[in-house]
């Protein structure tokens, strides 16, 4: 699920359309009436199948990735019993999946019950989606269940309202080779400056470089590390009233920084153009010591049928560094599901998304290890994270996780961000095939205010 260049391009485009006046909009029904009232069972289902036979369709992509696939075959043989509602996932190509959500929800397809969408994309699908404050209060639910950047990006820019339940979500994280930490007498570091002296002596490591970085144009890839330097720094993408903000003497530091693990050959000179797919296969092939990535990598990364064998028992996890003396900041990243206004089975799609979105749903399949094409360490509720049992089942990584959530950060929820985003990788990829700085980062942000000034 990585976005791609031409994915963002697409979906810049519907949204252009969008903006311009050009999208009709979805009509709009009260959620409160089409949802039925009555006893509910442990998972919040309305008991006596007031839906019973009904079919429901949810726009998503990526229907094999484990979590996805876990979600359905439980959907199958457990939902379905207790409500008798069908539930159908599309699997669209995640190059068309983007643009696909734009026409459901700003012009009203009205083919499709649910959607999915990434946090960053929320700005532009809520004009077709439910609100869902109401019917959570009732159905004793609460964004207060998942963390700050979860429930950032589950409002979609909008503080008042609630569009979509988290129900993927991660932190992005450091991962490193172990054995070379405990060889060398290192603890992860807690700051950049420790993690440049720690890349130092890493160099070489066993025949390894010391980092793989991403450094490519692949739909914002290469921004994840940036803006969490960034935004670690104290300074941001953009300020409150939305002007660019990456241009302070923070912000430049921080870009600098970034810019140096290259720069000085901690990461190879082809990460240039790497994504975050060579990053990782670079990491999982044995050929670097350290890497920054999503904390659901850990299932790929600890598979020996899937990495090389020699690594799948070495993979050491840490929250990202910091800058001395400032809180820690991330990425949290994170899917949400919603209930499209148009959708004429909302009652069942409410059902479904209730029982999708619930920690023991969840908690279920996060320990379920029966099958490796299901098995996935994927929790977003904070409870499963603190989890005993779920953290033993995971590598520990859901605690660590938490932790590193508690003070993280989303992308800026503005309809505007697949434009911005792609300003900004062009930006970081000219620095890194060695641009100057200090102009990059001036001529992006005089770039951003021209698309932003309609």
């Amino acid at each position: 699920m990585r976005r791609t260049p031409r994915a963002v391009a697409a979906l810049g485009a519907a949204l252009a359309l969008l903006v311009s006046g050009c999208a009709a909009g979805p009509s709009e029904q009260d959620l409160l009436d089409a949802v039925a009232t009555g006893p509910t069972d442990e998972l919040g289902l309305l008991t006596g199948k007031p839906y019973d036979g009904t079919h429901i369709r949810l726009l998503s992509c990526c229907k094999t990735t484990a979590q996805f696939a876990a979600l359905q075959e439980k959907t199958e043989r457990e939902f379905t019993a207790k409500t008798g509602i069908t539930v159908e996932w599309a699997n669209i190509p995640y190059e068309s999946y983007l643009q696909k959500i734009v026409a459901e929800t700003a012009v009203g397809g009205g083919t499709y019950d649910l959607v999915v969408w990434p946090d960053a994309y929320g700005a532009s699908a809520k004009i077709g989606l439910q609100p869902l404050d109401e019917v959570m209060r009732r159905a004793d639910r609460s964004i207060d269940e998942f963390s700050p950047p979860f429930q950032q990006a589950a409002r979609a820019g909008d503080p008042d309202t609630v569009y979509g339940i988290p129900f993927r979500g991660f932190s992005y994280n450091l991962f490193y080779r172990k054995s070379e930490y405990e060889r060398l007498g290192m603890t992860p570091a807690a700051t950049w400056d420790e993690f440049t002296a720690q890349l130092r002596r890493l160099d070489g490591a066993d025949g390894r470089a010391a980092f793989a970085g991403q450094y490519g144009r692949g739909g914002g890839q290469n921004l994840f590390t940036w803006m969490s330097m960034l935004w670690s720094n104290g300074a941001d993408v953009l300020g409150p009233d939305g002007e660019p903000a990456f241009t302070t003497p923070e912000g430049i530091a921080a870009t600098e920084q970034y810019l140096a693990l290259l720069r000085d050959g901690y990461s190879p000179q082809a990460s240039t153009n790497w994504t975050e797919t060579d990053s990782t296969q670079s990491f999982e092939q044995n050929r670097t010591n350290s890497v920054f990535t999503w904390a659901w990598q850990m299932d790929d990364f600890s598979d020996p049928a899937k990495v090389q064998p020699e690594v799948a028992d070495d993979i050491g996890v840490a929250p990202l560094p910091g800058w001395e003396g400032k809180p820690t900041v991330t990425y949290g990243y994170t899917w949400l599901m919603g209930i499209l206004n148009t959708s004429e089975h909302q009652g069942a799609a409410w059902e479904y998304l209730k029982w999708v979105t619930n920690a023991d749903t969840e908690r279920d399949i996060a320990l379920d290890k029966s099958d490796p094409e299901t098995a996935t360490s994927v929790v977003v509720h904070t409870a499963n994270m603190l989890d005993a049992e779920v953290n033993a089942a995971n590598h520990e990584l859901p605690k660590l996780q938490e932790s590193a959530l508690r003070t993280a950060r989303t992308v800026p929820m503005t309809i505007d961000w697949p434009q911005i985003q792609d300003v900004l990788e062009v930006a970081i990829n000219e620095m890194a095939h060695g641009a100057d700085i200090r102009t990059e980062l001036t001529e992006a942000a005089d770039q951003i205010r021209t698309l932003t000034r309609r």
